[in-house]
């Protein structure tokens, strides 16, 4: 576009200087003939000029000779002697076309050529006679009766002829100014339009040059790339399947130089059988106008290793689409395929080792399981019967290490089946709360016996039910909540489950198990979930273990979709949570919120020491749309319910610990039933597993009924149902 551009512009620019000649021809045509003559004039009056300069000078060449005798002075004289003639020809041309002045030109022709002989003669005397005779004859007046003359004629035409030139010059500027305006103002115009045309073509040609050097630039540096890649690198021509380039590589792995391989086709490099098939490959590859992947093909030039190449074969087009190069990369995948064959054989090993290996670890733990039971079960009819102290501490130390070689048996196996791929997992109704609570209550005992409060909180907006496998979700949550255990010498262990998110199909459940025991040195985190790690050697030998729950733990998580984790600091107490995927069931839980007017409006004080429990207490009441309000002692306990009787807000349901800092629940019991505003208080004992009441005993102080720590959420409601709303029936009489 831009040179179309250009091309216009000078097009213009020349018309116009055309326009311009035309123009002015005619207005310039008599001055050219009055500046000829003009010319002519200046040209004789120079000449005239020329002749007197060369007849001083020949004059002085001689008289120079003279006096030194040197005859290289007389160069003047000898190239005036030459010129002087010349230029009166020239003179006589010039002012032929004035007659009048032939009589004065031919005298002043034969003044000069008189002199010029006397000059010549003084030059003969002084060559033959010397320097004193030519002197003489240069002193004498002999030639001035003839140079006078001559220079005043001389000085007369060239006075004559400078005023003719004055007067010409005079009427040639006169023409000359009608021309000038029209000249000067059309040739700044053109000069303007030619200075743009010249800009527009600097610019180009700059432009073009710096294109120019950009595209030199990029095919040497594409050049190298290609020389340098290692990979074979092959143009041909669609024409004749000739190659037209070839790289480095392609010289290495065909064993030619590049001058053969040029010009060359495949019938000059293969079988002639090989070569028309490849030959005819490559012009389907054309016409089709794709590339074509060739994942593996076989490299075998004579006298070198074979190669396996994996090649991609590209038509190049030309500017109208049609075929005109095939571009062939083929890259040596030699190395790699021996790999992958040494890896598909020790792969093939490491299955067979891992399969015989799981096959002997299951066939050796079904050996040890069956003795293990025998020894298990006999120790404990052995118990049974009458031993002597020390006969049953030695027995009930037997029955404790089966046990634990058996978990041991149990975890190695677990594990062996993970490692070789043959650990399963099943889908099926899986009721969270129900495995949760079922977990807290099988390890209550223990954690009684260590004096840690063990508690849990299911946020109630969960679905009770969903679907997964529910056994090795307990085995987890069994795993992780005994480890906080066993590493809480006191303070409690808390396990919160919600929900983390969901979709259409699916729900993940997120479980956080909080303790504030030792807590877990830095040094150790990064291998906590590593088999067989359990940290330093002293805490191994305090605490015991295998090292294998927490690894197995991570991997039942992992191959149910989920991700667990860990937050701890030495010292600090830890926390352990996971994440777990599990299908919806559109069922929910039994802990609906009942609608009746009197359970919404209940209110219920929790009284315990322990203020986790009554955090998660009053969250429980709350996902049930039970107001509540919460104290630590029973002196606070009391004040409160009298301090609400007074205002008309009475509190007719009390949760108690029976443990309180300032009194037992004994003493808070008699404190509400000798004082007449509080005696409809119903108290509802939480007890910790010691033994129960007797009815006769708890009846006369105002007790309904106690509740075993830790709580079942299902139990709990129940309970506050019936306290509630007697005539109402709880789900289990509707159930039934």
């Amino acid at each position: 576009m831009r040179s179309r551009s250009i091309t216009l512009w000078f097009g213009a620019a020349v018309s116009v200087l055309v326009w311009i000649s035309i123009a002015s021809y005619w207005s310039t045509h008599e001055l050219v003939r009055s500046f000829g003559a003009v010319a002519h004039a200046h040209q004789a009056l120079e000449k005239f000029q020329h002749i007197e300069v060369l007849m001083e000078a020949a004059e002085s060449s001689v008289r120079g000779y003279v006096i030194t005798g040197e005859a290289g002075r007389l160069d003047p004289y000898r190239y005036a002697k030459l010129v002087v003639p010349y230029e009166l020809r020239q003179i006589e041309s010039l002012l032929a076309i004035h007659p009048e002045k032939k009589t004065t030109f031919d005298t002043l022709r034969g003044l000069l050529s008189g002199h010029l002989t006397y000059l010549s003669n003084v030059i003969t005397v002084r060559r033959s006679q010397g320097y004193e005779a030519a002197a003489r004859v240069v002193a004498s007046e002999e030639d001035s009766f003839r140079r006078d003359p001559m220079e005043h004629l001389l000085s007369e035409v060239q006075q004559e002829e400078f005023a003719q030139l004055h007067h010409r010059w005079g009427h040639a500027s006169s023409l000359a100014l009608s021309a000038k305006a029209i000249l000067v103002i059309a040739t700044l115009a053109t000069l303007a339009l030619l200075a743009w045309v010249f800009n527009l073509l600097r610019r180009e040609t700059a432009e073009r040059r710096q294109a120019e050097s950009t595209t030199l630039r990029t095919e040497t540096f594409l050049h190298s790339i290609i020389e340098r890649i290692p990979y074979m690198i092959l143009v041909k021509e669609a024409a004749n399947l000739r190659f037209t380039l070839a790289n480095k590589a392609a010289e290495e792995w065909l064993g030619r130089p590049r001058e053969e391989l040029l010009n060359s086709n495949e019938l000059d490099l293969r079988p002639k059988d090989e070569a028309l098939a490849s030959m005819q490959e490559d012009r389907l590859i054309l016409g089709g106008g794709k590339m074509a992947d060739i994942s593996e093909e076989a490299l075998i030039v004579p006298g070198k290793e074979e190669r396996i190449v994996h090649t991609q074969k590209i038509p190049v087009p030309d500017d109208a689409g049609n075929p005109a190069y095939l571009l062939t990369i083929s890259e040596d995948i030699t190395r790699r395929k021996q790999a992958e064959r040494m890896l598909e054989l020790s792969r093939d090993a490491a299955v067979e080792a891992a399969r015989l290996r799981s096959e002997f670890i299951r066939n050796m733990s079904h050996e040890f399981r069956t003795p293990l039971s025998i020894v298990i079960g006999m120790t404990s009819l052995l118990i049974d019967t009458e031993l002597s102290p020390e006969q049953r501490r030695f027995t009930e130390t037997v029955r404790r290490a089966a046990e634990g070689l058996s978990h041991l048996t149990k975890s190695i196996l677990d594990f062996s089946k993970i490692e070789a791929g043959t650990f399963t997992l099943e889908t099926q109704e899986v009721n969270v709360r129900q495995i949760v609570e079922d977990v807290v209550t099988m390890l209550n005992e223990q954690a009684k016996a260590k004096g840690v409060n063990l508690v849990s909180l299911i946020y109630n907006d969960l679905p009770s039910v969903v679907r997964g496998d529910p056994v090795r979700l307990r085995q987890v949550l069994t795993q992780l909540i005994g480890n906080a255990l066993k590493f809480t010498e006191r303070g409690e262990v808390i396990i919160r489950v919600t929900e983390a998110k969901q979709n259409e199909s699916q729900l993940w459940l997120h479980c956080r198990i909080t303790d504030s025991g030792i807590g877990i040195p830095e040094d150790i985190q990064k291998h906590l979930f590593e088999a067989f790690r359990q940290g330093d050697g002293s805490r191994t030998r305090r605490y015991g273990g295998t090292g294998l729950g927490l690894a197995i733990s991570k991997r039942i998580v992992e191959l149910m979709g989920g991700e667990i984790g860990f937050e701890s600091a030495s010292g600090q107490g830890s926390t352990f949570w996971l994440t777990v995927p599990f299908n919806k069931r559109h069922v929910h839980g039994p802990t609906v919120q009942v609608p009746s007017l009197p359970w919404t409006r209940a209110r219920i004080l929790v009284v315990s020491e322990n203020e986790t429990y009554r955090q998660l207490i009053q969250q429980e009441l709350s996902n049930w749309t039970l107001a509540s309000e919460t104290v630590s002692s029973g002196q606070t306990a009391l004040e409160l319910l009298r301090r609400e009787q007074k205002a008309g807000r009475s509190i007719p349901i009390v949760l108690l610990d029976m443990h309180l800092p300032d009194m037992d629940g004994v003493t808070f019991a008699r404190s509400v039933k000798n004082e007449a505003a509080l005696t409809g208080t119903k108290l509802l004992v939480m007890t910790g597993g010691e033994a129960t009441l007797d009815a006769s005993t708890i009846v006369p102080l105002g007790f309904v009924g106690w509740i075993r720590m830790p709580l079942k959420a299902e139990e709990l409601y129940e309970r506050l149902a019936s306290l509630i709303d007697p005539h109402q029936p709880t789900r289990r009489q509707r159930a039934a």
